[in-house]
């Protein structure tokens, strides 16, 4: 399956898991809006004009990404980094520079910005979330079994089903028809509301 068949339903599933996971955290920033608008101030100044300052540095990477001047942008996140550390604009970057890396078909590329997202240490969704598109650029590469290794560190449920797929799609690769259908199957069991389900059955098909 290619590569942007994918995003869409990752990107969903990576959004509802991040709401289901960070429910207590939205209701804590309702409570303390509602604190705000009684005058109870609960953000403090320093803090808002970082968080301002690194918006716009991200802003500006973004700018830099748009003229594809991708040699810049790394320079841009690795000033990101040595200013704020470890932060979501960080770590965004590093996940843009890897997409437009696959989009150019640079896929070596890629794998560096996506290890590098993993070796930041981010939460279990995010780290989970790396993992997967690693394993779609590593099967690319014809790395299958680089590619089983990040599948089998998915254990997030709502991204089982693509990681089956992936994990289907190497052991096909490497020529284990009876490991590929037993993926798919595993893929298409856990693949409710997945788009690419009848692509999974077709595959499991001619496996």
């Amino acid at each position: 399956m290619a590569f942007d068949e994918y995003d869409d339903f990752e990107q969903e599933k990576l959004v509802k898991e991040w709401i289901k996971n960070n429910w207590m955290t939205i209701a804590l920033g309702i409570v303390i809006g509602l604190g705000g608008v009684f005058g109870i101030n609960y953000w403090k100044a320093k803090e808002q004009e970082k968080r301002f300052e690194m918006a716009k540095q991200y802003q500006s990477f973004s700018d830099i990404v748009e003229l594809s001047e991708f040699a810049d942008a790394q320079t841009k996140l690795s000033e990101i980094e040595s200013q704020y550390g470890t932060n979501f604009y960080l770590i965004e970057g590093h996940l843009r520079l890897a997409k437009e890396f696959v989009a150019k078909n640079e896929l070596e590329k890629a794998t560096v910005e996506l290890n590098k997202v993993i070796s930041l240490k981010p939460d279990q969704l995010i780290t989970e979330f790396a993992k997967l598109r690693l394993a779609r650029v590593y099967n690319a590469m014809a790395k299958h079994d680089e590619a089983l290794t990040q599948v089998k560190g998915i254990t997030i449920e709502s991204f089982s089903s693509i990681a089956k797929e992936v994990e289907g799609d190497a052991y096909i690769a490497k020529g284990e028809a009876e490991k590929a259908k037993a993926s798919y199957q595993a893929a298409i069991d856990a693949g409710e509301g997945y788009s690419g389900k009848r692509n999974i059955e077709m595959k499991l098909e001619n496996s």
